[in-house]
């Protein structure tokens, strides 16, 4: 369970656990694993996700004590908004690494471990749960490396369902609506009144962590391919297979919107 330390990933973590999922909650920070490391079924594990050697090292511990992984559930994740000629280019190369390269080097490590039960059937279906968002469809101005980032788990997720569909292991995308996390508080942001816009919205999202594990789990269970997840998300999901002109013209048009006004110097 990567970025375990917090919102979304710590309510996966603790449902998981009472499903009776023997958990690995992976967060960069080790000071965020402090609460979760004291629950039943939860290991701790520090590390950078975009870090191959950590990934190996982890195969290796499991193996070391003869685990089977049946779920991998791709969640760390960071924020970056602003227009992209405006953005530092490490910065972009930092949310790349963790929001996709992350995810990718999970699955290509964790893959030989994903192996169907025999035996005892756990929970849910064995394969990978990768954590997008609603932006990966709806691709708003001022989102440009986040978004692609997420149209990227989207992509790693169909081709994977290929892949793996003759091993007997299945792959989710999910794409979570705004959800009140920290993610808009620790974004990246080309400037400080975006910034101030930008996790207001935020933190006024209709979802919760606890209700998008939740239905995120529900809709890997149901083996979707891709999932929105909460209404609105769902809306919008749908509305952009009737009429994605539309739903593209006014989510450009919202978005330039605070991008202007962000432009604008204080009074």
């Amino acid at each position: 369970m990567t970025g375990a330390g917090g919102g979304i990933g710590a309510a996966f973590t603790r449902l998981l656990a009472d499903l009776g999922y023997g958990v690995v909650a992976w967060d960069r920070d080790e000071a965020s694993l402090t609460e979760l490391a004291g629950a039943a079924l939860v290991e701790p594990y520090t590390a950078d996700v975009s870090d191959a050697a950590a990934w190996d090292q982890l195969v290796e511990r499991l193996r070391s004590r003869n685990r089977r992984v049946t779920l991998l559930v791709n969640n760390a994740g960071v924020l970056m908004a602003g227009r992209l000629a405006e953005s530092d280019s490490a910065e972009l190369r930092r949310l790349v690494e963790i929001n996709l390269l992350g995810a990718m080097l999970g699955c290509r490590t964790m893959a030989p471990l994903l192996t169907p039960s025999v035996g005892s059937r756990p929970p849910l279906p064995v394969g990978v749960l990768n954590v997008a968002s609603i932006f990966a469809s709806l691709t708003p101005p001022g989102f440009a490396a986040y978004n692609a980032s997420k149209a990227g788990l989207v992509g790693l997720t169909e081709t994977l369902r290929g892949e793996w569909r003759p091993l007997g292991l299945t792959a989710t995308a999910v794409l979570p609506g705004v959800t009140r996390t920290g993610l808009f508080r620790d974004g990246r942001f080309t400037n400080a009144c975006l910034a101030a816009t930008v996790v207001e919205r935020g933190q006024a999202g209709q979802l919760s962590p606890d209700l998008v594990a939740d239905l995120s789990l529900a809709a890997y269970s149901r083996r979707r391919a891709v999932a929105p997840i909460g209404r609105r998300a769902a809306l919008r999901h749908k509305l952009m297979g009737w009429a994605p002109g539309l739903v593209r013209r006014l989510v450009v048009r919202e978005a330039n919107a605070v991008l202007a006004e962000a432009d604008k110097p204080p009074m």
